[in-house]
């Protein structure tokens, strides 16, 4: 159940930094720059596509430089379009598309920490279904493993949606 993180090149500090605090919690993530294949294909549509399609989860990190990407809106399409669960982090004071409203927004690292509370939920969620037999459940499963389905998807973003409004 790997974590896509999604961010514009000039974000690429915190996205390290996000990145290494999901590892430090053993969550297996998918950064660009640390692939190999996506520094040096032609067709980085279909690994990124590809990435995403492996990944349950995807973190978007918004700033004033990612009203200049492609590839951050690109990206939240394709996960929204294979029900990955979703969420943004704003690193600083940029306005926000109102689409985003859709998912949690998270500001600070303890909005991080209830994404990680929430996610290992879901990792323990999965890994209970899966030992369960599959029959009669309505779902799409990723290479992963992970049940994703319209319904979880929007359960995850209520409730971290509400803890990240709440304080945790």
């Amino acid at each position: 159940m790997p974590v896509f993180i999604s961010y514009r090149h000039t974000d690429r500090a915190a996205a390290l930094r996000i990145n290494k605090r999901l590892e430090a919690k053993q969550i297996t993530t998918y950064l660009d720059v640390m692939d190999s294949e996506s520094q040096t294909t032609d067709d980085i549509t279909t690994v990124i596509s590809r990435n995403i399609i492996k990944c349950s989860h995807l973190i978007a990190l918004v700033s004033d430089d990612t009203a200049q990407s492609w590839w951050v809106p690109f990206e939240i399409g394709e996960a929204t379009i294979t029900e990955r669960r979703i969420a943004t982090f704003q690193i600083d004071a940029a306005k926000l598309p109102d689409y985003l409203d859709k998912w949690p927004i998270m500001k600070k690292d303890s909005d991080l920490d209830l994404f990680i509370d929430a996610y290992t939920i879901d990792r323990a969620t999965f890994a209970s279904k899966r030992s369960v037999s599959m029959e009669g459940f309505e779902s799409m499963e990723s290479t992963t493993g992970a049940t994703l389905t319209k319904g979880s998807a929007d359960s995850f973003h209520s409730a971290l949606k509400r803890k990240i409004r709440l304080g945790g």
